[in-house]
């Protein structure tokens, strides 16, 4: 019979592609841990890990076995949080991750009013490349990622929050200064600034643009900023030179001074999705119920009301 035990020493292994490793994360020793996964091995009649491999690698039977296992343990976890959630005040932790170019702009208006209104409530959040996310997600590493979408990513449960318009920030000086509101065909490839590849913002920009940017176009972007930092974008921009595009609770943000910068767009608006994305049903509901609450209680009226302004065009993320 398999048994629970034996299950999370199989996600220990491969999470931490070493059977070392993971009896140390399980606090037990390796030969026990290693007898349990052989009895797993024998009770299924199959070989889970290629034990010849650094890192440990498991097999593409064992693949499929230990993805079934993340979602057992995750059920099992669903079951003890349903009890305690109708006994008890709101408690527990939930491991959130968040993709850069929102996590410094969404998380200051929702955190403090969250964590003061349910003080048993414990919160560790990464910001992480949406990949990322989603790995993370799968591997129950994550409960709950903050991320844009459509995603189009199978298995991926996606609840979207709120739709977030895009401004241009323009260089003082610059050919288009002058323009009250802009066309995506007004911008030019070699003068837009852009975060790294692996970003879903770089991305949604390129995808913005794809009426002006030719598929050898894009080559002469002439400065990629490695990071995921926005502020490095705008600081290249106030400085007086480039494009760039921003989601608008990053334009939020902006010095007064740089506000004169900002440049909205023609009809419909590029705008992107942010959702909720989980993986499975069933675990950690209230908190994910009281997350989503949160964060809809300390958005700005206009995002909030986000449908009754000009028509958009939602720029998806694609798969991670």
């Amino acid at each position: 019979m398999v048994t629970h035990t034996q299950l999370q020493y199989l996600v220990a292994v491969d999470r931490h592609g070493s059977f070392s490793a993971a009896a140390a994360r399980c606090y037990v020793t390796q030969p026990t841990l290693s007898m349990q996964i052989q009895k797993l091995e024998a009770e299924l009649g199959v070989t889970l890990f290629d034990r010849g491999r650094k890192p440990v690698a498991a097999t593409p039977i064992g693949k499929a076995v230990i993805d079934r296992a993340y979602r057992t343990l995750r059920e099992f976890r669903g079951i003890v949080e349903l009890v305690n959630e109708q006994r008890e005040a709101v408690s527990g932790e939930l491991r959130v991750g968040i993709i850069p170019t929102l996590g410094a702009y969404l998380l200051p208006r929702f955190i403090p009013d969250l964590l003061t209104s349910y003080p048993l409530v414990r919160m560790t959040i990464q910001e992480r490349l949406t990949g990322d996310i989603v790995e993370g997600l799968r591997r129950d590493l994550l409960d709950v990622g903050i991320a844009a979408t459509p995603l189009e990513e199978k298995g991926i449960r996606e609840t979207p929050l709120f739709r977030e318009p895009f401004y241009a920030l323009v260089s003082a000086g610059h050919r288009l200064a002058d323009k009250k509101r802009l066309s995506t065909e007004d911008l030019a490839p070699g003068e837009m600034i852009l975060l790294d590849s692996g970003h879903c913002l770089r991305e949604q920009v390129s995808r913005i643009c794809m009426g002006t940017f030719k598929q050898d176009d894009r080559r002469s972007v002439r400065l990629r900023f490695v990071g995921g930092s926005l502020e490095g974008l705008i600081r290249i921009v106030e400085s007086g030179y480039g494009v760039t595009l921003l989601p608008e609770l990053a334009a939020m943000t902006l010095a007064e001074g740089s506000r004169g910068l900002l440049h909205s767009f023609e009809a419909p608006v590029p705008a992107r999705e942010v959702s909720l994305i989980t993986h499975g049903e069933g675990v950690k509901t209230r908190l994910l119920e009281i997350l989503k609450q949160s964060i809809m209680k300390g958005l700005p009226a206009g995002l909030k009301n986000i449908d009754s302004g000009h028509p958009m065009r939602i720029i998806g993320a694609g798969p991670a």
